[in-house]
């Protein structure tokens, strides 16, 4: 009975380092592979980019619609141009998915015809203060081996033209005007012109 015992201890110890050296040889397979990665020249890094993107999603938490554009370039002046041009085509798409949710919120009692009408309306009248927008915030790096510029812009439209947007595209669909749930709607917007006025009107 004693030799039966000790058998089993036996039996179970070696169970149990087989075991544990499946599991080591799993979790030295995962090191391998992030090594593997390492040698290949990828690492986690942090760009100005993030810090933006933290703030884009910020703003856009709060109904207030961003974007980000990067330029590259020798020369200054067309980085910041090309940076702040490609910041105004994130807004313009940010402004999409802000109406779409607006649309989807408060104007279920709209036909689709109607909706799609108000929603390019929009699009049409936001367009014009895009482009007209300013660069809420620009980070400039320089290289020197190269002699290149690299900007990164984040453009804010300022919600109130947003609302006055909107507004504006309702009014020129009586349905739409009608049947939308119009206060909601407008106490959502004064919400997040107020978010913008006390955390990033410059």
């Amino acid at each position: 009975m004693f030799a039966l015992t000790k058998k089993v201890r036996f039996t179970v110890l070696v169970a149990a380092v087989a075991a544990a050296s499946l599991m080591n040889s799993c979790g030295g397979k995962k090191a391998s592979a992030a090594q593997v990665a390492s040698q290949g020249g990828y690492e986690t890094v942090t760009t100005p980019a993030t810090e933006l993107e933290d703030l884009k999603r910020k703003l856009e938490a709060e109904g207030i619609p961003a974007g980000i554009g990067i330029g590259e370039s020798t020369d200054e002046m067309v980085s910041r141009n090309v940076s702040s041009d490609e910041a105004r085509t994130e807004v313009a798409k940010s402004i999409d998915v802000h109406v779409q949710r607006l649309s989807e919120s408060y104007a279920q009692n709209v036909s689709g015809e109607a909706k799609k009408i108000w929603e390019e309306a929009v699009r049409q009248i936001t367009d014009q203060h895009v482009r007209g927008s300013n660069v809420h915030t620009t980070i400039v790096q320089f290289n020197k081996e190269n002699g290149r510029y690299k900007v990164y812009s984040l453009i804010v439209l300022n919600p109130s033209l947003f609302k006055a947007a909107l507004q504006d595209a309702m009014a020129r669909d009586e349905e739409f005007e009608l049947r939308v749930k119009k206060d909601e709607m407008m106490s959502k917007l004064d919400a997040n012109i107020r978010e913008y006025e006390s955390k990033y009107k410059k």
